[in-house]
């Protein structure tokens, strides 16, 4: 009895791939932000990638970073139509909004990041991704009655991200 539902199916039956979809938007989120993205590929494996990321956690309730990230993305092809291995380099522009002894003032910086990581997706329309995102940040401290940008360093964000495909 067990056999009888295999008794008559094909064992070649591949998978029908899924459709190419060129554009996604979607959600990301870190261990300290949240934000909105959106991808578009111009060719095969190249495109662009585009997001706005708002930054929580830090020391005074009234300070708060945003984030536009652009980057220029490469897909290298795979066999899987379920795994999406990307990578990505371009600019990052961050605006730290601090208050301190009754004062306030934003620092803006402009700067270059990357990442790579992998986008798994599990149906025609949807993806997640598990990405690495890097950027070259900076420190800023309280001097002379402003807040200055005192030294770089580097900093990983692990991000989860989960698109839909139009």
């Amino acid at each position: 009895m067990a056999a009888l539902p295999a008794l008559g199916q094909d064992a070649n039956v591949q998978p029908m791939p899924w459709p190419a979809r060129r554009a996604s938007i979607g959600v990301l989120g870190t261990y300290n932000a949240v934000g909105l993205q959106a991808d578009y590929r111009f060719a095969k494996s190249w495109g662009v990638k585009l997001a706005g990321v708002r930054q929580f956690g830090y020391e005074r309730p009234a300070e708060y970073g945003r984030a536009g990230i652009g980057l220029l993305t490469y897909s290298f092809p795979t066999r899987s139509q379920l795994v999406e291995p990307v990578v990505g380099v371009g600019a990052v522009r961050t605006v730290y909004h601090w208050a301190l002894a009754g004062r306030s003032g934003n620092v803006t910086d402009w700067n270059v990041g990357g990442g790579f990581g992998a986008n798994l997706r599990f149906s025609d329309r949807f993806r997640t991704g598990l990405n690495i995102f890097l950027v070259n940040g900076f420190r800023a401290e309280y001097q002379a009655g402003d807040m200055v940008v005192t030294s770089r360093r580097l900093v990983a964000f692990p991000t989860l991200t989960l698109d839909v495909l139009l």
